[in-house]
């Protein structure tokens, strides 16, 4: 695996993040110097980081009872006692509504003192009861996905279709609440981490509709979610600028931004509008990038992500005689391929009509196939979103 890469990954995991903010003894926790007292805490863990995270509490407790949603596929496995239930990205089918019921139950019917929700990146998929019937919902949100939506603006929508979203978990709690977060959303608005499902949600049904509106859809009715709940309290433990950072003093460069938004091949003439024009960094130079660009999906759809946009929309325009640009996803998974993303430097030539057909079907990792240019780690047990990593040598 390529060095930089593999630091990123170093860099993204959960179970360090957790070691450097949280203290567990066998009936208290602490976190930002607040204590949480228990005897029969339950571990709720739910996304692309919950093995990971639950790790961290199971082999510090003695006595807990835990449940884990993790995406199908994800190798990861608990270190102790847990019921792992097996869940689907990037659309939810019968395993989320199942998984959702089985929390909603838990929460309901187990007796506990202390709940440890933690929450990571690719939840809203795993872990779903929506108020709308199945079919009715899956449709939605597959409409929703390849819109070309925010994050935010996707699960607004989420938490006002859900029975688990938008902070009702939280208000079915019978104790005390503690979520810890692993965002992958820029800008780290934890209640749109995973579609907030034990945070207070200020977003309303008119919110839902207006957004709903801007792609044409609407929905026959919408519920309000819960804007209170003093018995949670949310906590940020890792995002992405806790791996640009490290891997900017490493690389010796700089961050450029770590809330990139907008259309992913966008993202990539913009990459190549800096390192085309001279003079703007003194050379050579290293720029990092974080964050969550869009892709919009029209017409056909081939095996493609947003990471592949990247890199192809930024080779169609790149014109400097030396470059190298990664753009790698944390958790391993760009849209529907198998890739974590892709490297591309000045020794690939493409013509551009063979770039701009790709693009235009959405089918950026076929091509990228061809030229040898893909990075392939398998899911990686974590999400902090998409790194970005530009080389002027």
């Amino acid at each position: 695996m390529d060095q930089i890469v593999k630091r990123i990954l170093e860099l993204s995991d959960p179970e360090t993040a957790l070691k450097k903010k949280v203290q567990v003894q066998q009936n208290e926790l602490t976190i930002n110097g607040s204590r949480f007292q228990f005897t029969k805490p339950l571990i709720i863990s739910v996304g692309k980081a919950s093995v990971k995270m639950a790790n961290f509490f199971i082999t510090r407790l003695i006595s807990y009872e835990a449940i884990i949603v993790k995406p199908k596929g994800d190798p990861s496995k608990p270190v102790g006692k847990a019921l792992v239930m097996e869940s689907s990205h990037p659309y939810p089918d019968e395993s989320s509504f199942r998984a959702g019921q089985v929390v909603r139950e838990a929460l309901i019917s187990l007796d506990y003192d202390l709940v440890i929700f933690l929450l990571s990146g690719g939840a809203s998929s795993l872990l779903e009861d929506p108020v709308y019937s199945p079919e009715v919902y899956v449709d939605v949100m597959k409409r929703l996905v390849t819109s070309g939506l925010t994050i935010e603006e996707i699960n607004v929508v989420r938490k006002h279709m859900s029975g688990v979203k938008g902070g009702r978990l939280g208000a079915l709690s019978k104790s005390k609440v503690v979520t810890l977060v692993i965002s992958d959303v820029p800008g780290n608005d934890l209640d749109v981490v995973g579609s907030g499902p034990t945070l207070p949600d200020p977003s309303t049904v008119e919110d839902a509709r207006a957004i709903l509106e801007k792609i044409g859809m609407s929905v026959p009715k919408l519920e309000e979610t819960p804007k209170d709940l003093p018995n949670v309290s949310s906590y940020l433990i890792m995002d992405i600028r806790e791996v640009l950072s490290p891997l900017a003093n490493e690389l010796g460069g700089g961050i450029l931004s770590s809330e990139v938004r907008g259309e992913a091949k966008f993202l990539g003439a913009f990459l190549a509008s800096i390192i085309n024009t001279q003079g703007i960094f003194k050379m050579p130079y290293t720029l990092l990038l974080g964050g969550e660009p869009e892709v919009t999906i029209t017409g056909e759809r081939g095996k493609g992500g947003r990471n592949g946009e990247v890199c192809l929309s930024f080779l169609e325009w790149v014109r400097a005689p030396r470059f190298k640009l990664y753009a790698i996803a944390t958790d391993g998974v760009d849209g529907n391929s198998e890739y974590a993303g892709c490297i591309v430097d000045e020794t690939f030539k493409i013509p551009r009509r063979r770039i701009e057909a790709a693009l235009r079907h959405h089918s950026s990792y076929e091509l990228l196939e061809q030229i040898g240019a893909t990075v392939k780690t398998g899911p990686t047990g974590t999400n902090v979103n998409n790194v970005y990593v530009l080389m002027a040598p």
